[in-house]
Parts: structure tokens; sequence; C-alpha cells
């Protein structure tokens, strides 16, 4: 006959161990006691008692090992994989591993790519530093990035602005810069005004992790951003985003409420234009 009692204090017992060997693996490699004791406490980990939850610790202590320091260069996210785990993939998005690490480092796990790349950016590991994007018009820089030179060539034509050009340091004596949400008003604003145009940022929807570096550090460097969108829900979410990443942000012609019925930045397009235009009087 089977002893069930003692085969579930033998269960408890080896779970308990896995647990604090699980520990011991987070804290040796320079994790918080009270941090790994609170992923551990965490849902969704594997079952202690398997092998698979010290095995999971493991495989993130060999990431937290590896993470740039405050002052350590930046890192792609698949060559930090590659050098932790031997595996360019294994921090792919949605990995139990990726998880985990993202965790430790006191993140939920994003809800989108762009919540995916500031996450990681946050500790100097850049996911894909040239698919994230901004797109911009007349606006000028001075600093050492790359997107430095490319502005001053680009004159008044639309420019797309990846996350690997903003790296390094980067502003612009513009007092003002607009942003809006839809590309069609920034084409608008290089065919109609041209050079005369003032400074604009476009979001092309959700801001990007580009977009959200170009812009934190354009108001980090005392510039006043005038920010709008469309006026209808995914609108009004993009301006509430980027007014709480950046406080001090003002709306352009554009207000929070919720409106009866939804109105378009094209159908505003000759007004935000006027504003826009150096050459003409605020309305």
């Amino acid at each position: 006959m089977r002893d069930i009692r003692a085969e579930r204090k033998t269960a408890r017992k080896k779970a308990a161990a896995e647990r604090e060997s699980a520990a011991l693996a987070l804290t040796s490699a320079g994790v918080p006691a009270d941090v790994a004791t609170a992923w551990l406490n965490r849902r969704g980990l594997p079952a202690a008692g398997s092998s698979q939850l010290l095995d999971l610790a493991e495989r993130c202590a060999s990431v937290w090992r590896l993470i740039p320091g405050p002052n350590g260069e930046r890192t792609l996210l698949t060559v930090l994989a590659a050098s932790a785990l031997g595996d360019p993939h294994a921090l792919d998005r949605g990995s139990p591993i990726a998880v985990g690490v993202l965790r430790l480092l006191g993140h939920e796990m994003p809800d989108s790519a762009d919540a995916w790349r500031v996450a990681w950016e946050e500790h100097a590991i850049d996911c894909d530093p040239v698919s994230s994007r901004v797109l911009v018009l007349n606006l000028e820089l001075d600093g050492n990035a790359a997107c430095v030179r490319m502005s001053r060539v680009a004159g008044p034509e639309p420019l797309w602005l990846t996350l690997r050009s903003l790296s390094g340091t980067f502003r612009t004596e513009e007092p003002d810069v607009y942003v809006c949400e839809n590309p069609s008003v920034l084409v608008a604003a290089a065919d109609a005004i041209g050079k005369s145009s003032r400074p604009l940022v476009c979001t092309n929807g959700r801001p990007s992790a580009a977009t959200l570096r170009l812009l934190t550090q354009l108001s980090a460097g005392g510039t006043t951003l005038h920010v709008r969108a469309d006026d209808d829900v995914s609108g009004r979410e993009v301006v509430a985003g980027l007014r709480a990443s950046i406080p001090n942000a003002r709306l352009w012609r554009y207000t929070l409420r919720s409106p009866d019925t939804p109105r378009y930045e094209e159908q505003d397009r000759d007004v935000l234009l006027h504003d826009l235009d150096r050459s003409r009087a605020p309305q």
C-alpha cells in the first residue's frame, strides 16, 4: 500500500528545497533577495518540485549577470540572449525566460511590441533599433547622435528616424515642436508649407519606442511639445499616453473629453497647417 501522507511530505520537502535553490541561483547572480523572493511568489511560475522552477531561475540568473549596468554600453536583445543562453531567440517576445527576466526588472508582460521595446530599452537593451521609427518634418537637431546629421540634410522633406539613429545626444534650438498622429498631416505640411513649416513629429498611430525617445529627450532639453491626435477613442489614448510620459506637454487644438462624434485630423487640416506656417499669425 502507498503511504500518501509520506509521499506528500516528501513532495513538500522537495518543492521547498527547489525554491531555496532557485532563490540562491538568483541572489548569487546579483538579484536583490527581496526581489528574488517576490519573483518566486508570483503566479504563473512552474510548480516547485519538478526541477522546472530551478531551471527557469538559473536561466534568468544567467541573463541577469549580463544585463548592462547604469554606465554600461547598450546591447541588442539577441546578443544578450546568445551570450547568456547560447540562443539568440531565447529572449524573444513571449518566452518564459524573457517574461521572467522582465519581472525581475520590475515589469509586467508588455501588451504590445512597442511596450516590449520600451521595457527593455530602460535597461540599455535594444530589441530592434532599426524597425522602430518616427516620422519628422523640419526638425533640425544638434548633438552627436546619427539623427543629427540626417536632420540637417533632409531639409523640408519628411524624414524617418530610427531608434538606432536616436542613440546619443540630440536637442533642437526650436522652442516649440508640434506632434500629430497621422502622416497625412505631415505630408500636407511638407507639400503646402515646406521649409516655412514649424517642426512637426508624427506618431503614426500609437507612439513607437523611437517616438517616445525623441519626444522625451526633446522635452528634457527644454523644448515645448504641442500634442494632438484624432479625436476618437484611440486618439485620446495616444494623447493621454504622451502626456503621461511627458507631463509638461501641451495640447494642440485638442481636449481629452469624449466627443459625441469622432473627429479626425484630416478634417482640421487647414487650421493645423495655419498653426504650422511660420509666415502666418496665430489664429
